[in-house]
């Protein structure tokens, strides 16, 4: 054996061995001093071996796929969000926030990814380095998340293994895939997107836990198929560098901001939004199954609302859409009473302001049905 393998190996081993006693007795998960560790791996790593040059042929039209399949993933699991609901995001999107949580994640992704691509560059001769490298990956994973479940009882062992271990794994063959043909680069970028957008993007599609594992376990092995047979096809055919022509950007950036147009009307988070409608109260003028568009309205907007617009409101924590049916004035506050257009009478609670979302701007036609019909077969 080489002496420079001996060197990846006695690495690999140690930082192994270190992870299993963290998981079993250690149990650190803070990820500042997980990434510190990583980096005194990486330290040790370029200072024993080296660090080799990245300069892999192919490595821009891998970057262009990975961009497009993580496109269509987005638009696909965003658009089906539409018919299941969204969940809005747990974590704070005040701009610092938003820092504070991305920051160690971020240093964690690029310390990590250069430590893979260290061992894998230097490993491509004995292939069990890289079956070691790239457990120690899937433990790293682990320690991240040992403060979220108890794996100490059966119930959080299953979760950790079905929620964690199982996208680990196709994950990190994706990233393993990705060093060892391309470099550290596309790595980067593709954690960058997949792991930063929990803190970042305001609504996320309702499929539940272990679907969205599923589809997180699916996405890396589609992506390694596909380059594979993206790559097989360079080296046979060996054709030009430029391979995407004018209608395929187009259609790309269309569907970019389809995708954006979705996340920015059911987030809630701007000044428009969509809402399914759920009940056939407002029929004819609004049917059950209709998609409508809220302009939210804020406090010095309120005194513009006059009798006949369709208001939305909360009322007991249901967001209900009817029609403006009174105006009242009571201590400098407005107070409405609303009517459903299918309804015979009036509604018995007064809105206030407090309550007001906004109101109706247009409706489209049935496009919610699918909505309703899910939710109607959950909720019995």
């Amino acid at each position: 054996m080489k002496k420079g393998h001996i060197k990846i190996l006695s690495l690999e081993i140690v930082f192994l061995l270190f992870l299993i006693l963290d998981i079993i007795f250690f149990k650190i998960a803070n990820p500042y001093i997980l990434a510190l560790i990583i980096f005194l791996v990486l330290v040790a790593t370029i200072f024993l071996i080296g660090f080799e040059k990245a300069n892999f042929r192919y490595q821009k039209d891998v970057f262009l796929n990975i961009i497009i399949c993580l496109l269509v993933y987005f638009f696909i699991t965003y658009f089906l969000g539409l018919f299941t609901g969204f969940l809005k995001n747990s974590y704070s999107l005040r701009f610092i926030n938003i820092i504070r949580n991305t920051a160690p994640v971020l240093i964690i992704i690029i310390i990590s990814e250069l430590l893979r691509y260290s061992w894998v560059s230097k490993s491509k001769e004995n292939k069990l380095f890289i079956v070691l490298g790239y457990i120690a990956f899937v433990l790293i994973d682990v320690c991240l998340m040992l403060n979220t479940y108890d794996i100490t009882n059966a119930l959080g062992l299953t979760k950790m293994i079905c929620l964690v271990v199982f996208p680990s794994i196709t994950k990190n063959i994706l990233l393993t895939y990705l060093a060892y043909n391309f470099g550290y680069k596309n790595n980067i970028f593709y954690r960058i997107i997949m792991d930063l957008s929990t803190y970042v993007v305001p609504i996320f599609p309702d499929f539940g836990e272990y679907i969205n594992v599923m589809l997180q376990t699916v996405l890396p092995i589609f992506l390694v198929v596909k380059i594979n047979n993206l790559f097989n096809y360079f080296e046979t055919r060996k054709i030009k560098d430029s391979r995407y022509n004018k209608r395929k950007l187009t259609l790309y950036s269309v569907i970019t901001l389809m995708l954006f147009v979705i996340v920015t009307l059911t987030s809630g988070y701007f000044r428009y939004y969509a809402l399914t409608i759920g009940s056939s109260s407002m029929s004819p003028s609004i049917d059950k199954g209709d998609i409508v568009i809220v302009e939210k309205l804020n406090k010095d907007e309120l005194p513009d609302i006059k009798k006949g617009d369709i208001l939305v409101y909360n009322q007991e924590n249901r967001i209900i859409v009817h029609r403006v049916n009174k105006i009242l004035k009571t201590n400098d506050e407005i107070v409405i009473r609303t009517k459903g257009d299918n309804n015979d009478s009036v509604d018995s609670w007064q809105v206030k302001e407090d309550q007001i979302i906004g109101i109706v701007k247009f409706k489209i036609k049935y496009f919610g049905m699918p909505t309703v019909a899910l939710n109607e077969l959950l909720n019995g």
